[in-house]
């Protein structure tokens, strides 16, 4: 939801109500502003405080950067930029590193490069991916797995999103980007709530990016006005950062602001989250056995256990919800120490069995 945002630079759903209960069809006001922001590392001569005034302008809650600096170098004054900006526009934040390397002078902190999540909300959890990259570092590099492609759960009233920024390669040639594409897709949530946002360095007909399309909706297809270049900052002429949604999620008050604080332009959106349901947690039990997250017998048990939640639930029994919803974590639980169910279902579904547990209580 867009708001006044409270921001310090110097001188500068309610009710869940899928489980059938007597609030039935009755959701509150879930929209939250996302974007996408590449800040070229603060280095286009305005500073930190020109980046932190361009985010607070879009009103984005949730924002994915790339191209950050943390102790990096004498480029961006050894700052930590990530912190800096947090500090800024009083935001969490989560950091990506890429690239890490000791310190020139020893005592000092490690040098970063990478990518970051800034959030107006609490982070469920923080995880940093690994992609196909081509180091920028390395004078003849090959296709190696990196860190760098930030997930954030994030619990936005009552509604988790799954929010992901990532700076795919910036090379004529496509390969790369196609690694990188499949590899995010094998990370990347079943969650109906799940953005994409990021500097993908394609236009959006390139064949690579296909498979992303496919999957997610660009947001600005949907309600952005204009061709919607983000690149170069001063004449921009092409798109290439992107905020794509999972498919189903309303969106709306798709813009770029012009800024010359970095050579992109932030792209944002706002967009409507789905509300935590035991049909969201069916359905993530289906997605994940089809992608060999949840074996066949455990994903059989659950979805039995979920079809008995949700008998009770259209009858209103909330008493026979809650006992049932305790023994579907506990199986979740279990499944997940036996081996039968990864860390990526279980980092899915246990969010949004907690979430219909809180508004319950």
């Amino acid at each position: 939801m867009k708001s006044s945002k409270r921001w310090v630079l110097p001188a500068v759903f309610v009710v869940v109500s899928a489980l059938y209960f007597d609030a039935r069809g009755v959701s509150a006001e879930n929209d939250v502003t996302v974007a996408t922001y590449n800040i070229a590392a603060g280095t286009e001569g305005l500073g930190l405080e020109a980046i932190a005034e361009t985010i607070a302008a879009s009103e984005a809650e949730v924002v994915g950067l790339q191209e950050v600096d943390v102790h990096w170098g004498s480029r961006s004054d050894f700052e930590d930029q990530a912190t800096r900006l947090a500090e800024l526009l009083d935001m969490e934040v989560f950091f990506a590193p890429i690239y890490t390397y000791d310190a020139d002078i020893p005592g000092e902190p490690d040098r970063q490069f990478g990518l970051a999540v800034l959030s107006d909300y609490p982070f469920l959890h923080t995880y940093n991916h690994s992609i196909a990259r081509l180091s920028t570092q390395d004078a003849n590099p090959e296709p190696t797995l990196t860190p760098g492609f930030p997930e954030a759960g994030i619990r936005v009233g009552d509604a988790n999103l799954w929010f992901y920024s990532t700076h795919l390669d910036y090379r004529g040639d496509p390969t790369v980007r196609e690694m990188q594409v499949t590899d995010m897709q094998d990370v990347l949530a079943a969650h109906p709530n799940t953005v994409l946002t990021g500097d993908l360095n394609a236009m959006p007909y390139a064949p690579e990016l296909g498979p992303l399309f496919e999957q997610f909706v660009d947001v600005w297809d949907v309600a952005g006005v204009g061709e919607g270049y983000t690149f170069p900052a001063g004449a921009p002429d092409r798109r290439i950062d992107y905020v794509l949604t999972s498919p189903g999620m309303e969106i709306s008050e798709v813009e770029t602001i012009d800024s010359h604080a970095s050579d992109h332009l932030l792209v944002s959106a706002q967009v409507q989250l789905n509300p935590a349901s035991i049909q969201t947690i069916q359905t993530l039990v289906t997605e994940y056995e089809k992608a060999g997250d949840i074996d066949p017998i455990a994903t059989h048990l659950l979805q039995l256990h979920l079809k008995t939640l949700d008998y009770f639930a259209e009858r209103g029994d909330e008493e026979k919800v809650r006992q049932h919803l305790g023994g579907f974590e506990q199986l979740v639980a279990q499944f997940h120490e036996q081996g039968r169910l990864t860390n990526r279902a279980l980092g899915t579904i246990r969010p949004e069995v907690e979430t219909i547990q809180r508004t319950m209580d």
